[in-house]
């Protein structure tokens, strides 16, 4: 009997057979020999999984999703030197880059022989639906970073005529993803009866990620319209319409809900520290990491806590945060009188539980294990701290590895959110918005509001919002506070990056600098120089930057293509601006 468990990179709850280890890789073995049984196509779909984004070793400059948008360019997160993606100085790609097709062809290879397996459809249906989800992700991923892109629904070969294909119109390209999602809500298993739970894709999943691609899609065509990177035939109603729907298909009754315990001081921040999410009533897919299982594992709590990781949050992240009353909170007036630690400490107690969930706040613990115990009392502005508000979300000082307890240590099985519910929320509220139509704030951000402790949604018109909230352009007040919402429970994981660019609003960071708390020089040695704005914001590019970021609106908003892509097939034609 096959019933060796095999535990494939990220999501441990897959039961392999153990003889699959010892066969050749799957595309050493001729069509005829491995597509036999229903099994096979589930080992199959196994290799696609560790496409999520999960945790990574802070020796890439990642925390995960919880580092991402750093990476990638947001003005909510920094690295401790400027993104060329914000700063305009990416170089064309010369080859290689993210122009990579092998996923897609493995999935079309999936669908070109699935069909010889003989086992009733009822036994399959779940592999064809991970195909379907799955061609539809890597396909997103090309939109996102180059629009129009060839379409292949096949396994090509050194000498298919489809490699010469130009590229395909990102409206048809889109629509296509979102047929494949279609496909894939109407094969998954629902959550409830998947095997594997909510470490596998699920029909919520899939809903959830048409949510997402088309509030995306949605919002391009918006606001990209009449620019070089506009879409033909865009149509943006038909995508909010779209976004609106698959979220409100969520969040039906019984479906789910926001929150776990209901007590709102440790409900946000335990999504993120856990090492078991699979009883998570919010957690629609998430990877679990086993340490006994080599590489299966990180060191994400030793990096939010005591190591040195270089991601820093920013100024212009902390102003949306709105004082516990749910009104506007005056940051530059206290950082006139408070500086330091004790401005975080003010604004830790004064303003949104999420906040101090995000960034470490004196009194807070750090690590409380076989390491001992540390207190947070200022932030690590002399080792690689960028800004004076340190990363926190996800940390659990209790775990055994937070603060170095266990050296260097990569044993860390800090659970991962790839979906969670939070989000259909979200984006039901701004496609709801974006269409002119009535947004039920009882069935949506309500639910987010009350988990943090914080009074219901408001729409309110803040005068000072151009500080931090200058999009290029102007919104209604409702779009405003709907943004403000993502931005706070959103916060820092990895989906700012996609949303300044959905929204065209480079002007959020073109010109500026970002900046950080106020600093407070008597709080380390004398000897420690950290640059400071007229305002004494810590203004950690200064010297970088002395203009501010230098985006080029007319060509940074997609990547490149590879030039020698251009060359061996010249029916491609280069992206704006390149």
């Amino acid at each position: 009997m096959r019933n060796k468990l095999f535990i494939l990179i990220c999501l441990s709850t897959m039961v392999v057979s153990c003889e699959v280890l010892d066969q050749p890789p799957l595309d050493k073995i001729s069509n005829d020999q491995y597509w036999k049984t229903p099994s096979d196509l589930e080992n199959y779909m196994y290799q696609f999984y560790p496409s999520f984004p999960t945790y990574r070793s802070i020796s890439n400059n990642v925390l995960g999703t919880i580092g991402r948008d750093a990476v990638q360019g947001s003005d909510h997160q920094i690295t401790q030197t400027p993104v060329n993606a914000l700063n305009g100085t990416q170089s064309i790609v010369l080859s290689g880059g993210n122009w990579t097709w092998d996923n897609i062809r493995g999935v079309n290879i999936f669908f070109e022989n699935y069909t010889k397996v003989n086992a009733p459809a009822e036994n399959i249906r779940q592999y064809v639906g991970e195909a379907h989800f799955f061609k539809a992700w890597y396909y997103f991923e090309k939109v996102r970073q180059y629009g129009d892109v060839p379409s292949y629904s096949t396994s090509l070969q050194l000498d298919s005529k489809e490699l010469y294909n130009p590229r395909t119109p990102r409206t048809g390209v889109v629509d296509s993803i979102l047929w494949h999602l279609d496909q894939a809500v109407d094969k998954l298993f629902p959550l409830s009866s998947v095997s594997g739970g909510n470490n596998r894709l699920s029909k919520e999943a899939a809903l959830l990620f048409k949510s997402r691609v088309a509030l995306f899609e949605g919002s391009w065509q918006k606001y990209h319209a009449g620019t070089a990177f506009g879409s033909i035939g865009g149509d943006p109603k038909k995508y909010f319409t779209q976004a609106a729907q698959a979220a409100a298909e969520l969040m039906k009754p019984g479906k789910y809900k926001v929150g776990i315990t209901g007590t709102s001081a440790d409900d946000y921040s335990r999504l993120f520290s856990s090492t078991n999410l699979s009883g998570n009533n919010e957690i629609i897919l998430w990877a679990k990491f086993d340490k006994n299982l080599n590489t299966l594992s990180h060191n994400f709590q030793q990096s939010v806590t005591a190591y040195t990781n270089p991601i820093s949050v920013t100024y212009e992240l902390i102003q949306n945060y709105l004082g516990k009353d749910g009104k506007f909170y005056d940051y530059a007036g206290l950082a006139k009188v408070k500086k330091g630690s004790a401005f975080l400490d003010e604004i830790g107690s004064a303003c949104d539980p999420r906040l101090k969930q995000v960034v470490w706040v004196p009194g807070q613990t750090m690590w409380d294990n076989s390491a001992g115990k540390s207190v947070f009392s200022k932030p690590f502005l002399d080792l690689s701290n960028s800004s004076g508000f340190q990363l926190h979300k996800g940390a659990d000082p209790k775990d055994p590895t937070a603060g170095g307890a266990q050296g260097f240590s990569t044993a860390c099985e800090t659970g991962a959110v790839i979906f969670r519910y939070a989000e259909a929320l979200l984006n039901y509220a701004e496609a709801k918005s974006e269409l002119g139509e009535v947004v039920d704030y009882s069935v949506s951000l309500n639910l987010l509001r009350k988990r943090a402790g914080m009074p219901d949604f408001t729409v309110q018109s803040d005068p000072n919002r151009a500080k931090y909230a200058n999009f290029g352009y102007s919104l209604t007040d409702e779009l405003y506070e709907i943004r403000r919402e993502r931005a706070v429970e959103l916060a820092c994981e990895g989906f700012r990056y996609d949303d300044w660019r959905r929204w065209r609003a480079h002007a959020l960071f073109t010109g500026k600098r970002p900046l950080g708390f106020p600093f407070l020089q008597s709080e380390y040695a004398a000897n420690l120089v950290v640059p400071t704005n007229a305002d004494g914001l810590v203004d950690p590019f200064k010297t970088n930057l002395p203009a501010g970021y230098n985006f080029n609106a007319g060509r940074d908003y997609l990547e490149s293509i590879p030039t020698n892509e251009l060359t061996l097939n010249p029916n491609l034609k280069q992206n704006p601006g390149w």
